[in-house]
């Protein structure tokens, strides 16, 4: 292997090539849960999956206990938050996933694109992830 110094305008065209960047990604679990009165640790949670999302990673998101409440069509708290995760397509985050007990077909958000996640297919999207956080 030939090792040569680079120029600096070749250093910016190595960093943004498509080799760099897949060297760089990881998958990413987020799973926003919350509990009552967490609307601090929600917005944590929803941050994180946009500056991942922004850097080219591949984000998982999920919603699940409190967290479901953002999914619904007019949440009864965290406007601003609600607000704010209509924007995920922008960031790359095309698809969200509600992880619920069965207790029917609940209506969610139609500026998103909502799938239902089981527990045992949240495992195994945990198992898969290089990185897997929980707020």
């Amino acid at each position: 292997m030939r090792w040569s110094r680079l120029r600096s305008d070749q250093i910016a065209w190595c960093l943004l090539s498509s080799l760099a960047a897949s060297a760089n990604s990881k998958t990413w679990l987020i799973t926003l849960s919350g509990t009552a009165g967490s609307a601090t640790a929600l917005r944590a949670g929803t941050d994180l999956a946009l500056a991942a999302g922004a850097f080219g990673q591949k984000v998982t998101l999920v919603f699940s206990g409190e967290g479901l409440e953002l999914l619904k069509p007019e949440p009864r708290h965290s406007e601003a938050l609600h607000r704010l995760l209509g924007s995920l397509p922008y960031y790359e985050i095309d698809r969200v996933y509600a992880l619920s007990p069965d207790d029917g077909a609940p209506s969610f958000r139609d500026d998103l694109t909502v799938l239902p996640m089981t527990q045992l297919e949240w495992s195994a999207a945990a198992e898969g992830s290089d990185i897997a956080v929980n707020y």
